[in-house]
């Protein structure tokens, strides 16, 4: 239950991170600077969870050194993409007028690191005037945190060094 517990809170902090990056920055309003701010935001949720899964593939790597049995992964990913996923879906029903209008406005604060990328697709607060294929892209973004926490964690168990990774010098 911890490791869920530990998803949960970087999934919070990336998202009261990166609303607070959202709300500062939304004061320059143009294209370049919605497209600098979303790459940041969609960045630190990815960083915050590639820390997530390196955290939970350093208790894990230490449970089984030690002979106990190891989690698998695939909950704690599912858990990271389950928030975004879940509001994909209400989107996606909006999209389709199964829903009433006006969700869309909410999904833009509830999934914070896409906000800018929403505004660049459509900055109306319904979803009606948001292209089909930015329904899809938001689908597939929603699964960013998934991939973070599943890849980190599997990097870590596997004893890659993600430090080296990141700081090796071309050949």
């Amino acid at each position: 239950m911890k490791r869920y517990g530990t998803i949960l809170l970087y999934l919070i902090a990336a998202e009261i991170l990166t609303l607070f990056i959202n709300v500062t920055l939304s004061v320059f309003g143009g294209t370049a600077f919605r497209v600098i701010t979303s790459v940041c935001t969609v960045g630190i949720l990815v960083v915050l969870m590639i820390q997530a899964g390196s955290r939970l593939g350093k208790e894990d790597k230490k449970r089984r050194n030690a002979g106990e049995k190891t989690p698998h992964i695939a909950g704690a990913g599912i858990l990271a993409s389950l928030p975004m996923g879940i509001c994909w879906l209400l989107l996606l029903l909006e999209k389709c007028s199964v829903m009433t209008a006006g969700f869309y406005r909410f999904y833009k604060l509830l999934c914070a690191p896409f906000l800018q990328i929403c505004n660049l697709l459509s900055a109306d607060v319904t979803a009606d005037t948001l292209p089909w294929m930015g329904v899809v892209l938001l689908g597939v973004l929603s699964l960013l945190p998934a991939a973070a926490v599943c890849i980190s964690y599997v990097m870590v168990m596997r004893d890659v060094q993600i430090e080296e990774i990141m700081y090796k010098k071309p050949e």
